[in-house]
């Protein structure tokens, strides 16, 4: 006979088709435990706002196979699952109308326990955007924070950058399961955030990018977080949506005011027009949050060491030595293609290992250079 724990019947409950995280939750918070909800009659499901059709399903659940299998993949790429009722279930994220059941998590869960402010912006943010959100995220992690974000390209990535580099934890909530690397450009970003931070998730190992999980993956970003920071964003940016998540879930929203007329100012300043906290520094959320600045200094901390290079970046360090050189002279000088080493600079100008300067010249920061 197979043993069935309560991890396996949260499992189920995901399993289940139509019952949707909110059925879930109201189903656990009215019966007080999770098998409770597959020994009760059908009848009671309903009453919890549970479809008939998902309540019979419940009741009916059998495929106690598929859930081992979840298990096991989530093992194998070296996850962990935080269901609702574990003690490490992050309290933001259990006070949102829809909590997801279930986490995927892989690295330190120990950084659930810190205050956490969300930055989000563009996927095609302007280098003026990236550097600010990459500044945010250093300063926001030497306040003791922890910074959450979405892992895509452009202000999520930078923000990402910016808290590793100053050996702050960060959160990425990603629209994947845990196993699949989306955008998959950030792979190394992904594994470093992986052994220096959090990587989160409601879907199961496997699941891919699909465009209906995104939107969905933007209420547990604002969900975790005490505030969220819009960095960049059109007019239909999804990190509106992520905003309008934030407002309704009580979080305070931050816009960074950009430029008239620009394709990524259009967003944030509606924001702004809207209601949102003016950001033009750190400092703003804290005179919004005076109680998190205090909160973050007493509160635990998490340090994360400066993660290490990769073979790219370490010889493309080496190629620049001391003085500047010319973007086409890097060219000849590694025999790259142009894509690998446009990318990897990029990765060393938001690690603050290199700088950019007039006529596509770079040269190593002088702190850095051995």
């Amino acid at each position: 006979m197979i043993r069935i724990k309560p991890l396996d019947y949260w499992l189920a409950l995901t399993l289940t088709p139509g019952i949707g995280v909110l059925g879930i939750a109201r189903a656990f918070q009215g019966l007080g435990s999770v098998e409770a909800i597959f020994k009760v009659p059908v009848a009671t499901l309903i009453s919890f706002g549970v479809r008939k059709v998902a309540a019979e399903a419940v009741s009916q659940f059998s495929d106690w196979s598929k859930v081992a299998e979840i298990k096991e993949k989530t093992s194998i790429v070296g996850g962990e699952i935080i269901p609702l009722d574990d003690p490490r279930y992050p309290r933001n994220l259990k006070q949102i109308v829809d909590p997801p059941p279930v986490l995927f998590v892989k690295g330190s869960p120990e950084v659930l326990k810190l205050s956490a402010i969300a930055v989000v912006g563009a996927r095609r943010a302007s280098e003026l955007g990236r550097r600010f959100a990459f500044e945010l995220g250093a300063k926001l992690a030497g306040k003791g924070l922890c910074v959450v974000s979405g892992m895509a390209l452009g202000v999520d990535g930078a923000a990402h950058e910016g808290c590793l580099r100053d050996k702050g934890p960060t959160i990425a909530v990603l629209g994947t399961g845990l196993d699949v690397v989306y955008p998959a450009a950030h792979r190394h970003l992904s594994e470093r955030i992986a052994e220096f931070g959090l990587l989160m998730t409601e879907l199961p190992p496997g699941s891919g990018p699909d465009r209906g999980h995104f939107p969905r993956r933007n209420r547990i970003v604002s969900g975790l977080a005490q505030g969220v920071v819009v960095v960049e964003a059109g007019e239909k940016s999804g990190s509106l949506i992520t905003a309008r998540l934030a407002l309704e879930q009580g979080r305070e929203v931050f816009a960074v005011p950009g430029p008239p007329g620009m394709p990524g100012s259009k967003g944030v300043n509606r924001l702004l027009k809207d209601g949102a906290q003016l950001l033009e520094s750190v400092d703003d959320i804290f005179l919004a949050l005076p109680w998190l600045e205090s909160g973050a200094k007493t509160g635990a901390t998490v340090s994360c060491r400066r993660p290490a290079l990769t073979p790219e970046q370490s010889q493309l360090l080496a190629a620049l030595g001391p003085d500047e050189i010319n973007y086409d002279d890097l060219l000849e000088k590694l025999l790259w293609g142009t894509g690998l080493l446009s990318q990897v600079l990029l990765e060393l100008e938001l690690s603050g290992l290199l700088m950019k300067s007039a006529g596509n010249n770079f040269r190593t920061v002088p702190e850095h250079v051995e």
